[in-house]
Order: C-alpha cells, then structure tokens, then sequence
C-alpha cells in the first residue's frame, strides 16, 4: 500500500507539474479531514477548528515508503488524546523522550473508513486545485501589460471569447473584441493582458485580455522594430480606433537613426507585420516633433499640408491644406484628423485657402507658421474668418464633417 501511496504521489506530482512537498501537503490536508470525520464525531465543528490534529507525511523515495503520522505533544497529564501523549507512552515510541517535546505516532490508512478514505481523496483533490490556481496566478501575475498567445477555445452566450493559454484560461471579453474581426476555434492570435483577478475559494484566477487596447500596438511595436526594444527609438504617443486605423508618433535618440523608416523597415515589411497581426488595420507612423506645428502637420499624414496657424490660449490649430488633399486630410468617417487630434493633444480645424478668403503665396507652400494667440494681428485674422464649411476636430472627439460636397470627396485614399 506504502508503494501505491508514493507511486500515486509521482504521477500527480508529475501530471500536474507540482513540487512533491506541495502534494504531500494537499495529502495530508485530506488525511487530517478524514482523520477529524471519523475520531473526532464527539467534538463540536467550532471546538475541532481549535484543536486539529497535526497530521505530518514521511516520504523515502528511495525505499518507495511513505509514512503517515500524528504529532503530538508530550504532557504530564494529557487531555486531549488528539493532540497531546503521556512521557510513559511516548518512551515506547522514543525512549528519549521528554515533556513539552513533540513525537510522532503513526497513523495506519486501514484504521480508517471507506468514506472516511473518500473525504480524504475529495479533500486532497480540492487542495491541489486550490494550489494550481494559486500558481496560475502567481505565473501570469507578473505577465500583465505583456502580449500573448492563445488558441480559441470557445464562447459564451454574452459573445465573450475563452482562450487556451499555457495552464490556464484567459477571457477576451466581448467589449475588448475588435469589431471589424472574427475567428475560428481552435486560431492562435496574439492578445494583450491588461487585469488579473485573484483566485477566491473554487473560483479560478481570470486572466482578462484585450485586442482593442492601444498597448497591444505598442508592444507588437516593441517585438517587431529592434530599435523601440533597444531603446534608440521611442514612442511618444499612440492612438487607436482598432481595426480601422492606429497614429504613432516617433523620435529618434540616435541623429542617424531614421524613427520613422525603423518602423516601418525594408519594404515595409516590419509594419505589414503587424497590420497582418492586426488583421488589415491601418497604421500611420508619425515622425515626433517639439515643434507643436510641425508635429500637427506631421499628424495629419498621409495628408500634405501647406500652412498651420496656432492658437496657443485655445490650443487650437487651424491647418491650412490643397483641394486635392482635403478629403485626405479629413479621412474616412473623419478618422484621419479625428486620430491627429488625439496624438497632439490640439483641437484640429481643417480648411482650403479658399476657404480662409485668401491665397498663400507659392514660397511659403509646405511651410509650418506659427502664430501666438496673444498677438494682436494673428487674433484680428484668424477671429474674422467665417468658411463655408469647418471641419475640425478636438483633442478625445469625433471629426465632425458637414457638407454634401465633402461627402462624395470623403473616400480615403
């Protein structure tokens, strides 16, 4: 039975990759339940909690033996037989023996009952769960804020998403599912962990994961591109509207070192890898710049623009583009200037030289003017201007588009 009882330890040990010592420990648990069931029926459940047994395993892999034992304390007058032993019985176990030491005695399995051995076997099972899930944990609790892979498992009625991961189950909710995206069970994807809730009781940890959030971008950024991994090139801001279109805006700590062309690499084949990731969404990498101009212009890319005039107290930008690159400038559905807003932080008005009631001179084509709020003639110009139609966009807001000319102009290219 000794043999049986270190035999069926390995396999679990084994089978559910648990050190020895921790199923050992899940055993004697469910020895002691049993041991409580079935000699201690006489005694009160809030008076057993007080006085449990101390029930110890000693396990000889070399001789395959294990032994079960009760340890108790060595008293005068003993009281309770559960816990405590005479000096006189204890020397027949320990000759050397003295008051206040502890002894072990043993515990034969064929003492107890059928159903006592069945409690033990629940209870044990019980305590190796409660310790896979604590290691679950524990594993994946520092993984948060990191990418990874999981196989699709299955789905709820809610449409939330169950993903295998390794020795454990993560929930793409339906709220973090990218809308323009489907899948089928059993496709590996990439997916960001951004929460992880503690095992309570039988409850097991849940692992919660993202395909919308903005730092999935991010860290397929940081595998991809070796110089953001390294250091040399960093990302200033990010924004999402995920499956449609992402903004990134990058500057370089090496003067050699291109941001933009490192993320996007030879051929583009660094970026495509991602927006295959990402399962056709499109992302403009935008070269980062401390002149807020220049950076509002460079944010509003793939769009050309001729002319930004700032207006500092109002942080708003009034940008200034070509006929032929205005529906660009806006986007489809306004998410171009509507994601520009987001990068910079400025409030975005997009609008012709028509529109402003003037032209802009041939030599200052594809300049970036600055012009302060507080200064007098800047305020006259850019307060008096009433076009036809604005199209603007805020800083956290929607582009709002109006016109039925610009419409039928609107299609990205």
């Amino acid at each position: 039975m000794s043999a049986e009882l270190v035999a069926l330890v390995q396999q679990i040990a084994k089978d559910k990759e648990l050190p020895l010592e921790e199923v050992l420990s899940a055993m004697c648990d469910g020895i002691r339940h049993a041991y409580e069931k079935q000699f201690m029926r006489d005694i009160g459940r809030h008076q057993r909690k007080r006085i449990r047994p101390r029930v110890v395993a000693i396990l000889d892999l070399e001789n395959k033996v294990l032994k079960l034992a009760l340890e108790k304390t060595i008293v005068e007058n003993p009281i309770n037989p559960h816990l405590e032993i005479s000096l006189e019985e204890a020397r027949k176990i320990n000759p050397d023996a003295q008051l206040g030491m502890r002894i072990r005695v043993d515990l034969p399995l064929s003492e107890f009952s059928r159903s006592a051995m069945q409690l033990a076997r629940q209870r044990m099972q019980e305590r190796i769960r409660e310790i896979e899930q604590r290691r679950v944990y524990e594993l994946y609790r520092d993984r948060i804020n990191t990418i990874v892979v999981g196989q699709v498992a299955r789905w709820d009625s809610y449409g939330n998403i169950y993903l295998s991961l390794d020795r454990a189950e993560a929930l793409l909710p339906r709220r973090e599912q990218v809308p323009t995206e489907s899948f089928q069970k059993g496709e590996r994807i990439r997916v960001y962990i951004y929460e992880i809730r503690k095992p309570t009781g039988s409850t097991e940890p849940i692992i919660i994961v993202s395909r919308t959030h903005k730092e999935l971008l991010r860290k397929l950024l940081e595998a991809e591109v070796p110089e953001i991994r390294e250091g040399v090139v960093e990302i200033k801001s990010l924004v999402r509207d995920p499956g449609y279109r992402s903004k990134v805006a990058v500057a370089s700590k090496d003067p050699t070192v291109d941001p933009v062309g490192a993320c996007v690499g030879q051929q583009s084949k660094r970026i495509n890898n991602i927006t295959q990731e990402l399962r056709g969404e499109r992302i403009d990498i935008i070269a980062w710049s401390q002149d807020e101009a220049e950076f509002v212009a460079n944010a509003l890319s793939p769009a050309k623009v001729e002319t930004v005039i700032m207006n500092f107290d109002e942080r708003t930008a009034t940008v200034v583009v070509s006929e032929d690159q205005l529906s660009l400038a806006i986007g489809k559905q306004g998410r171009n200037v509507s994601l520009a807003a987001k990068l910079t932080g400025w409030r975005i008005d997009i609008r012709t030289a028509n529109q402003l009631g003037r032209e802009i001179p041939s030599e200052q084509l594809a300049q970036v003017e600055t012009l302060v709020a507080n200064d007098s003639q800047a305020s006259a110009s850019t307060s008096n201007l009433k076009p036809e139609t604005d199209f603007s966009a805020a800083a956290g807001e929607e582009a709002l588009v109006s016109g039925a000319e610009t419409e039928a102009k609107e299609g990205e290219q």
